[in-house]
């Protein structure tokens, strides 16, 4: 399967430069990002070096290293690509946009062959302050749409904000967890709705009285 954010960079009409000293900053940039993303999606964080992905594009480590600082910048830099295209994906469709739930299932699926790489990467948060970016980016977007699934499923004055802790524990059980399993990621998404709806619907906070 080709991965949808590989293959973004421009194409040359004249066919490519001669050497990486002609092409374009983005497009060298860019080069080193797709040549990443087969990487680490082939051996992991630990089985990928910053080394055989320079000379897999002909460049030295120092020359990756001018586009990312450190290898937790790049690998952070893959997964926020992989996160972007999958939202894309999901909030353009015509069967998934505006409908949190449906987006929130979309994304996962996509993501749900990388889960390892969320994996590696929550596993290093503590080490890098990009991959907590990069982390927090996905959680905080995931949470977002959770919490906005249920409120469409309660009625007004249920106490959705305090389940929204609850929300976060278990979607980040579900982005991290390399545990295989068939069921599908709508199947495991309504889990999680269903009775997180009901007990915000058990909370209904008392409304004022109608003027």
């Amino acid at each position: 399967m080709t991965a949808p954010w590989l293959g973004l960079a421009p194409h040359y009409a004249g066919g490519m430069p001669k050497n990486s000293q002609e092409i374009p900053h983005a497009e060298r940039r860019r080069k080193v990002l797709d040549e990443a993303v087969r990487q680490f999606e082939a051996g992991g964080y630990r089985a990928t070096s910053v080394k055989a992905i320079a000379g897999a594009l002909g460049l030295s480590s120092a020359a990756v290293h001018w586009y990312f600082p450190t290898k937790d910048d790049l690998f952070a830099e893959v997964l926020t690509s992989m996160f972007h295209a999958a939202t894309a994906q999901a909030t353009a469709s015509p069967t998934s946009s505006g409908d949190p739930r449906a987006e929130l299932i979309s994304v996962l699926a996509e993501l749900d062959p990388y889960k390892f790489l969320v994996r590696e990467a929550y596993e290093r948060l503590n080490s890098s302050p990009t991959l907590q970016a990069a982390y927090a980016e996905m959680l905080t977007w995931v949470d977002g749409r959770l919490i906005d699934a249920i409120s469409r499923r309660v009625p007004e004055g249920a106490d959705v904000a305090l389940l929204a802790d609850t929300a976060h524990v278990l979607l980040e059980g579900l982005l991290v967890s390399v545990r295989k399993t068939d069921r599908p990621v709508a199947d495991m998404i309504d889990l999680l709705i269903d009775p997180l709806a009901a007990a915000a619907a058990a909370r209904v906070t008392d409304l004022p009285p109608s003027s």
